[in-house]
């Protein structure tokens, strides 16, 4: 079993959380006027906003989105002009929207980011993450408030279900069905066993302030009084449940406390600043109940969506949360981080993991019920699994659904992994999205991984992406026009090998300290059979043919990335970038 560490001071004043980064999946609200007006949420827990389709900030007031202003702080003021989308927009709303200063907000926005990660401490005290292994108990209290009561008829059978449930899930009345299998049955397959979480749950309770409270915005930081939430979580609690049953070993230190609480995401678009943004922190030892303390907690959502979407016969549809963003937390709470980028000069292409990874936007997919499997490195680093290396010797090589091997370079930190994703299990949502020889790039020692690194902020040189088949893995941060988000979702399809382009070979890989030269030729991917093949270190030519010639020329139209990776011959399908093409560079 890894090792998972995290090391800190003991700070109670200023409690940093991990959270999940904002869906962003475009959102359609009814403006005070009558209109639709689409949107699109950005950001994460520790500095959000809202934009438009093509890109022109707004912000919330009363009950509508006006066109934002960049006050000399750098914050966004709402103007008293309500916002509509480009092909009704009023002459007005053009020209404030062309006079916002984007660079000065965007750069506003990077210091907030950098500010609030710099609280996280280092030093001496640590509290430990929750076991990765066996059957641990986690303290789940499900709570709802005076101005927002739980939906879900029965909270408690539904939760049951959700988080322990064997089997698919069936409907209780509130689309319970939608998920593909429960909290407790993901990592339970994740791990092939090995780790099987138990959800004590209890509850549920009201309590005693109402959400806007505890859900309280201040500037640029989410739910200030969150420790409150659990600390009144934990008091309706009290004496409810036998405490020692969540300290795994015996420290007097209560496991994991999570709280469900009734309502919507703050992180979803479209729901209200007092809504609580899912999240999972420390307690610092500041809650304690009945001669324990609380060491970790986790905060997630009761529903899906938001208040207005979607809708059925002109009716919103109530559907529980898909279990991916619990899902995420809760991986938080035994010590993975985030592997969307955060820092503001790092959310470019070809940079974090995106849908490919639950710790990423993998938490949404298919609206969070199928969240995106564990990595095959995520795997390995809780000791649910280990990865086999191909050796350095010519083989053919078949991938069966979910097999992976690891692929070294001449430098022991940083190699690569090949994976089989196929539409199978839990891969059935996000193979919806693209399916093949998905290969990992990794630049990140897994002997000492804790929540609060940040591991693809450094840009050009991030710890964990892909290699994309086709060239370019794009960055949901730089999808900001419905065409780009549309590209953005389309083009997962072209990351595994051989993908839409039908790239065929991978002959050499630019990593961060090295160049992996060990090629892979003839990648096939069989759909029927659900498996990928390729040659590793040689390549066969059944036909004996190696180039066509024709009018007396050998020609060929195969092209390739810089660093050596095969995508194709249509120059048409392509992102812009530069290729090369007959031995010669060229720029779509």
């Amino acid at each position: 079993m890894k090792k998972l560490l995290l090391t800190f001071c003991l700070i109670v004043t200023a409690v940093v959380a991990r959270a999940a980064k904002a869906d962003p999946t475009p959102f359609t609200v009814i403006q005070p006027d009558g209109t639709k007006l689409t949107l699109v949420l950005h950001g994460d827990e520790h500095f959000s906003w809202t934009s438009t389709l093509d890109g022109v900030l707004v912000a919330k007031k009363d009950k509508g989105y006006y066109v934002a202003k960049i006050a000399p702080d750098g914050t966004l003021e709402a103007t008293d002009l309500l916002a509509h989308n480009a092909d009704v927009r009023t002459t007005d709303e053009i020209k404030t929207a062309k006079a916002q200063k984007k660079a000065f907000f965007f750069k506003n926005a990077a210091r907030k980011v950098t500010a609030a990660r710099r609280a996280i401490g280092i030093g001496q005290s640590s509290v430990p993450y929750f076991p990765h292994v066996g059957s641990p108990k986690v303290l789940t209290v499900l709570v709802d408030f005076s101005d927002n009561p739980f939906t879900v008829k029965d909270p408690k059978a539904s939760f049951e279900q959700y988080l322990n449930g064997e089997g698919k899930p069936v409907s209780l009345g509130t689309n319970e069905q939608l998920n593909y299998g429960s909290v407790r049955q993901y990592f339970k397959d994740m791990s092939n066993g090995k780790f099987t979480p138990q959800f004590g749950i209890v509850g549920p309770y009201r309590m005693p302030r109402p959400l806007a409270y505890y859900g309280k915005d201040a500037g640029s930081s989410h739910d200030v009084n969150i420790t409150e939430l659990i600390k009144d979580a934990c008091e309706a609690a009290k004496g409810q449940v036998d405490l020692k049953d969540y300290d795994s070993n015996g420290d007097k230190i209560i496991d994991l406390v999570y709280v469900v609480y009734a309502g919507y995401a703050q992180s979803m678009g479209g729901n209200l600043a007092t809504d609580i943004w899912p999240k999972s922190s420390v307690s610092y030892g500041s809650i304690a109940l009945d001669g324990y303390t609380i060491g970790r907690y986790g905060v997630s959502n009761e529903l899906n969506a938001n208040r207005t979407s979607p809708k059925k016969e002109g009716k919103v549809v109530k559907m529980i949360n898909g279990i991916g963003l619990f899902c995420h937390e809760f991986s938080h709470t035994m010590g993975l981080p985030d592997f969307y980028p955060i820092a503001t000069e790092a959310q470019i292409d070809n940079q974090g993991m995106e849908y490919w990874d639950l710790m990423d936007g993998g938490e949404y997919t298919n609206n969070g019920f199928s969240p995106t499997p564990y990595t095959p490195w995520e795997k390995e680093v809780m000791g649910w699994t280990s990865l086999r290396t191909l050796k350095d010797a010519a083989t053919d090589v078949t991938l069966q659904p979910d097999e992976a091997w690891k692929i070294e370079s001449d430098n022991s930190d940083e190699y690569l992994i090949v994976h089989n994703i196929q539409k199978k299990g839990w891969h059935t949502g996000i193979a919806k999205l693209g399916h093949g020889m998905l290969v990992y790039r990794v630049n990140y020692g897994k002997d000492k991984v804790n929540m609060y690194d940040r591991v693809n902020d450094t840009p050009g040189k991030p710890g964990m992406t892909i290699v994309p088949a086709d060239g370019m893995l794009y960055s949901s941060y730089t999808a900001k026009t419905d065409e780009e988000r549309k590209r953005y979702r389309t083009s997962h399809a072209g990351d595994p090998f051989p993908g839409t382009n039908n790239a065929s070979e991978l002959l050499e890989v630019q990593l961060n300290l090295s160049t992996l030269k060990k090629p892979l030729y003839n990648i096939k991917e069989n759909t029927e059979a659900q498996t990928v093949t390729f040659d590793y270190l040689k390549k066969s030519d059944p036909t004996g043919i190696s180039t066509v010639s024709t009018n007396g020329k050998a020609t060929d139209d195969r092209i390739y990335t810089l660093d050596g990776r095969y995508i194709g011959t249509a120059p048409a399908a392509l992102p812009k970038g530069i290729y090369i093409k007959g031995g010669k560079k060229f720029v779509k």
